[in-house]
């Protein structure tokens, strides 16, 4: 029995020494909808990287009854695909943002396996195709969720792209690879034993967004992260935060991991933050006169314990 025990535990090792990545990447193929389903117009947009992968997104424009005020790259979380992120970002058009949301690969419709550290260079196709696009109108704000936040810090780091957006945000994203691995698989009684195997197989130090995060001033950033993040614990927002170089704002949240942006008045905070960072063009002057609207409040921090993180298909 003991030979047996042994044996699954090595077994169990080799596996997760062989799909490190794994633990990063959920993809979905199928779409649970389109933005036509919320109201929105859209267009399908197909990237192709120099070996011929294809890189699948959506483009959705601003609403034509507001003025465009810039344009927004969204980069979404681990898991599924940019069908069930939409809820995150469908609001901004009707802010007057156009809006691009790309599906890394092995993601939707994109091909190909997702791993790291290939997936930067999905990340970099879209920033790329953006900042020579025609059809990006007014500033250019890098939006990351989760690990789309800390992907996001990781590809602006580089010195290649330096002062590649305007303004960047970035919500629930984590600190380092190792440290967040370490974070789920201490959840874990399973996984926590193998921690010492997995943790070598994860991206270099050099890689962290907390040590390329840095490189993104002068560019202003907004790091958001809510203190009931059950997946992507509080502190690394606040290392993120700690790391960055100003011009830097630190937004505390409430709320379950990646949900937050679903509230008006966090809408409303990042709406704030893009016209007080010189990141929403200037709306054309009109003779009528416009509504004034009361802006929301962001929520009391509540007393309720936060959820438990599931044992398995962490997203983050």
């Amino acid at each position: 029995m003991a030979m047996v025990l042994r044996l699954g535990a090595v077994a169990l090792a080799a596996l997760m020494l062989t799909a490190c990545s794994k633990l990063f990447f959920y993809p979905m193929e199928p779409w649970v909808q389109n933005p036509e389903n919320q109201g929105l117009k859209y267009e399908d947009i197909v990237l192709i990287h120099p070996r011929g992968l294809r890189i699948h997104g959506w483009w959705l424009p601003a609403a034509r009854e507001v003025p465009v005020r810039g344009t927004v790259y969204y980069l979404h979380g681990n898991a599924q695909n940019i069908s069930t992120h939409l809820a995150n970002v469908q609001w901004l058009p009707g802010r007057g943002y156009n809006v691009f949301l790309l599906d890394y690969r092995g993601y939707g419709l994109s091909e190909g396996k997702p791993r790291l550290p290939e997936v930067y260079a999905d990340v970099q196709l879209g920033l790329d195709w953006l900042r020579t696009a025609r059809r990006t109108e007014g500033p250019l704000v890098v939006f990351g969720q989760s690990l789309g936040g800390a992907m996001a810090a990781t590809v602006l780091g580089e010195e290649r792209n330096a002062q590649a957006a305007d303004c960047v945000v970035l919500e629930a994203a984590f600190a380092s690879y190792r440290g967040i691995t370490n974070d789920i698989m201490k959840t874990s009684w399973l996984l926590w034993p193998f921690r010492w195997l997995v943790l070598p197989g994860m991206p270099q130090q050099e890689q962290d967004p907390e040590q390329r995060i840095g490189v993104i001033a002068p560019t202003p950033l907004l790091v958001m992260h809510s203190d009931e993040d059950e997946v992507v614990p509080y502190t690394h927002g606040e290392r993120l935060y700690a790391a960055a170089q100003a011009p830097k704002t630190f937004q505390p949240l409430h709320g379950r991991h990646g949900q937050s942006t679903r509230d008006p008045a966090v809408q409303q905070r990042i709406v704030d933050f893009l016209a007080d960072s010189g990141c929403a063009a200037a709306p054309e002057e009109s003779s009528e006169p416009q509504p004034v609207q009361e802006e929301p409040v962001l929520p009391p921090l509540e007393t309720s314990p936060p959820p438990r993180s599931p044992e398995r298909g962490y997203t983050f």
